[in-house]
């Protein structure tokens, strides 16, 4: 398990990942931005819960402009994507290893 963590940790795009959490996680105006994301995340969901639709809808469009001003951050749009390749790798390594261990069981 070690190697396999050692490999993943070394791979160019998860330094690129780290490189990038370092520079959002020391802006603050990104973390500013970050935290309004997530607060109108919640109001969505008040709203939602309490089933009061004008305001779920206008949550959501304040939330997607929030959303849209991230993603405009060359950065930030690089690192989301970054995480989905790592993620896809990650998901690839599970099967993997899901089906040698079925095949060794199964035999």
């Amino acid at each position: 398990m070690n190697n396999i963590k050692e490999y993943f940790q070394s791979l160019p795009e998860v330094i690129r990942i780290k490189e990038l959490e370092h520079y959002i996680d020391t802006n603050a105006d990104i973390q500013k931005t970050f935290n309004e994301l997530k607060d109108k995340q919640k109001q969505m969901m008040n709203a939602k819960e309490f089933n009061q639709l004008n305001q779920y809808h206008e949550y959501l469009n304040e939330y997607k402009a929030i959303k849209a001003e991230l993603l405009d951050l060359p950065f930030v749009e690089e690192y989301l994507e970054l995480l989905e390749v790592v993620n896809n790798m990650l998901v690839d390594l599970t099967k993997s290893i899901e089906n040698k261990i079925n095949k060794l069981i199964n035999k």
